[in-house]
């Protein structure tokens, strides 16, 4: 019974023409016997599958086995950037030693509203800004715009500027390496910042917060921060492993030598490029008058990593520490002492 079965799911299966009736339709012998018009089975309308398109990211590996990059955000996404900056300072002029420590935290979020001919449309918007310092004797004063205003007068006014830009938004547009093109929208933020301080300090302090607030809330100033912090590769393809080097020689002012900072293309996932940064400064200089000689030695290394996020090239977290020495030596009537400091900054990225 099992192998007639068989045999009746064979037929089936198989079809087999016998001939062709006056349409020129194929015919075939059915279960019954029967000679009939072959019908369409389930097999004969299988479409063949379309291959699947590859998904679109910012890191792109081609042909010649080397990786390109390109921002690939998406319009209506908010990419969150919170900055960290915290350094220890300590002092000693052989005798005894003096420590002070400072850290920061700024919070910022840039959503795509547009993207066109290559340029995407951002809205920046300051969401919390806060930042503490310790004196050598342990004191500490402190301010967080997710707080109440403090009662210090210094950094009240600190809290403040940073208080006025909280919830305010203003507008960029950035091409695909993350090079700005255009700012817009400053001229409220800094209206708001200079209401908010001019009742707490004095006309001559309120131009000096004018001249800073204009400074630092211009085109230039705000392309140079996010381009230094954000964009990372380079304008090259890279094969992996592949190092590329930034050198600046510094020959004006009264320390003179070099700085030199080298990322490398560590590794590529699916999630994460992982970037590798060390870099180096080295600078010295003298001067004397009046009889007093000043000389001044500063070293430093730098060493961290950059994670980008492989699909979008937003990235998802640095961790950058910096180590600088500085030694400092006052010479006069056969007199020397030697003042030497380390200092020790940690930066992070969200």
């Amino acid at each position: 019974m099992m192998a007639v079965a068989m045999a009746v799911v064979s037929c089936k299966k198989d079809d087999k023409v016998v001939g062709k009736d006056k349409d020129g339709k194929e015919l075939i012998v059915n279960e019954k016997g029967d000679t009939v018009a072959k019908t369409e089975t389930t097999d004969s309308l299988k479409v063949a599958e379309t291959p699947a398109e590859p998904e679109v990211v910012a890191i792109t590996k081609g042909a010649d086995d080397k990786y390109a990059y390109k921002y690939n955000l998406e319009i209506g996404k908010t990419y969150p950037m919170t900055l960290g900056i915290k350094t220890t300072h300590t002092a000693s002029d052989g005798k005894q030693s003096q420590k002070m420590s400072s850290e920061s935290k700024k919070q910022i979020d840039y959503t795509v509203k547009d993207f066109k001919d290559g340029v995407y449309t951002l809205e920046v918007k300051s969401k919390q800004y806060s930042e503490k310092m310790t004196d050598p004797s342990g004191k500490s004063i402190s301010y967080d715009t997710n707080a109440a205003k403090p009662a210090n007068k210094d950094i009240a006014v600190s809290w403040s500027i940073y208080k006025a830009m909280t919830g305010k938004t203003y507008t960029m547009k950035v091409d695909q390496k993350g090079k700005v093109v255009s700012v817009d929208g400053l001229d409220e933020i800094k209206k708001s910042i200079l209401n908010s301080v001019k009742t707490q300090v004095s006309a001559e302090e309120f131009k000096f917060f004018t001249q800073i607030i204009d400074n630092s809330l211009n085109k230039q100033a705000i392309s140079s921060q996010f381009e230094e912090t954000m964009n990372i590769f380079p304008n090259k393809t890279l094969a992996l492993k592949e190092s590329w080097s930034d050198s600046q020689k510094i020959d004006q002012g009264p320390m003179k030598g070099n700085i030199s900072m080298k990322r490398t293309l560590a590794s590529v996932e699916p999630a994460n490029t992982t970037i590798t940064v060390n870099g180096t400064q080295s600078l010295k200089g003298n001067e004397s008058q009046q009889g007093v000689t000043m000389s001044a030695n500063s070293s430093a290394n730098v060493d961290g990593k950059i994670l980008l996020d492989t699909k979008s090239g937003w990235i998802n977290k640095v961790n950058l520490t910096k180590k600088e020495t500085l030694k400092r030596t006052v010479e006069a009537q056969g007199q020397k002492q030697t003042m030497t400091e380390s200092v020790t900054t940690v930066t992070t990225v969200n």
